[in-house]
Formats: C-alpha cells, sequence, structure tokens
C-alpha cells in the first residue's frame, strides 16, 4: 500500500504542472507515506485492549501483619530476614503464595505457607515452642573434646542447642584427667559449664597411701630396733619375749 501510494504521488507530479504542483508539495507527500508505513496505529491498526498480550498488568499488594510472643525470633519472608519480634509494621508484598519462616535459639523452628489477596490484609499469630537449652562449654585448657551421653558434639569453646533434660558431660584431653559432670538442661536457658582439667601427673597428689609416707617407715625402724634390744638383753638364758607388734595395712 505504501508503495502505490508513493507510486501515485510520483505519478501526478509528472502530470501535473509547476504551477498547480510546487517542488516542496510531492516532497511533504512522500514524507508523510513514509510516517504511516512506519507506525501501524497512525495507519489504522487498532490499539490492543487491556488483558492481551503485549500488556502491562497492574497487581495492587497485599499486607502482612505478624504477631508473635516470641520476642527476639527472626522473621524471615520468602527467604529474606525482614526482621525480629516483635515487628513494629506491616509490609506489603505481591499478591500470591509465599512462605514465612521463624527462628530463635533453644526453639524449634516454625515454617508457614500464606496466601496474600491482591490489596488484602493477612494476619498470622505465630509462637515458637521451646525445646532444648543453649549450653557452652569452657575448658582450661581448651581444645578439649566434649560428648554428650557419650556422644561427641565438638571441640571447647563449644556453643551449642542441647535437647532439655538430665545430660552427662564428658570433657577429655590427651595428658589431663577426664572429667565427667551430669548436668540439668532447662529449655530456652542459657548454661555455662566451665572444666578446669587436670594433668595426669597430679592425679594422685593428696592421695598417698600411710604405708609409702616416711613417718610410717620411721615408725617401723623404731620398732625393730627396740625389738632388737630386747632380744640381746634377754640373751643369757632367760626366755625371749615375743614383740607385741601388729601391723594393719587397710
Amino acid at each position: 500500500m505504501v508503495v502505490r501510494m508513493i507510486v501515485q504521488i510520483v505519478g501526478k507530479r509528472s502530470t501535473c504542472s509547476s504551477k498547480l504542483m510546487p517542488r516542496y508539495a510531492w516532497t511533504t507527500s512522500l514524507a508523510t507515506a513514509l510516517v504511516l508505513a512506519t507506525t501501524p496505529a497512525l495507519a489504522g491498526n487498532p490499539r490492543p485492549r487491556p488483558g492481551t498480550p503485549g500488556t502491562l498488568k497492574m497487581e495492587v499488594p497485599g499486607e502482612l501483619v505478624v504477631m508473635s510472643l516470641s520476642n527476639g525470633a527472626t522473621v524471615e519472608v520468602d527467604g529474606k530476614v525482614v526482621g525480629t519480634i516483635p515487628l513494629e509494621d506491616s509490609f506489603a508484598l505481591l499478591p500470591g503464595t509465599h512462605t514465612i519462616r521463624l527462628y530463635k535459639r533453644g526453639y524449634a523452628t516454625l515454617t508457614e505457607t500464606f496466601e496474600v489477596p491482591a490489596g488484602g490484609t493477612v494476619e498470622l499469630e505465630l509462637d515458637l515452642l521451646p525445646f532444648a537449652g543453649v549450653v557452652k562449654v569452657q575448658s582450661n585448657p581448651a581444645g578439649a573434646s566434649v560428648k554428650v551421653d557419650g556422644k561427641v558434639l565438638g571441640v571447647t569453646p563449644l556453643d551449642e542447642d542441647i535437647p532439655a533434660g538430665k545430660r552427662v558431660f564428658t570433657v577429655t584431653l590427651p595428658g589431663y584427667v577426664d572429667e565427667v559432670r551430669e548436668v540439668d538442661i532447662r529449655a530456652a536457658k542459657e548454661v555455662v559449664l566451665e572444666f578446669r582439667l587436670a594433668p595426669i601427673a597430679e592425679k594422685n597428689t593428696g592421695d598417698t597411701a600411710f604405708y609409702e609416707t616416711w613417718w610410717f617407715w620411721t615408725i617401723v625402724g623404731v620398732a625393730g630396733a627396740g625389738t632388737a634390744a630386747a632380744v640381746i638383753g634377754t640373751s643369757g638364758g632367760e626366755t625371749t619375749p615375743t614383740p607385741n607388734l601388729t601391723l594393719t595395712i587397710p
């Protein structure tokens, strides 16, 4: 169609006299034809209706309000941290399906999926349940292995969430005496355990048996000397008295 219009305009110029058709007139007509060819809307093509492919769809955001008594818990929406409890303000979300996650040390993590309507408000009441204690284990010297109920958790200094209840802690380090302690762990509570490990050389300090001490053998020596003197003094034919000495070693 554009080519036909151009041909017609050029043909008219050849048949018209210079008095009826100035030079600039046919140039303007040619430019107009080119504009019509490159602009579909001006050439008579209908405009796309709303909702048809190629048009922008405006989505009205919704609003999310989170209510919780688990103060200090971290809040994630669609994998992104949005704040901690308590959240003072609501925030906008696009319509559709979303995922919220609450977590805090010593508490079971809570994950839920919810729908946000366009222009609507969603209110969620979420509370975490305590199940473990926050336990910090320290030792002197550091680097000792820590077992809880026979299971190795790591080395000191250690910071772990341990399920509530009575637990047996065993702290070991080569060259040092093992330390064993029973601890009552309470849910959502923090406890700090400190272990001072003693070198194996100090294990028997203060526990030496009495018969290994110097004073024991001094007494034995004095008693033996007295017995020998008694035997010599009675060697003139008199009956040798039997020494009445009893040593009891537990």
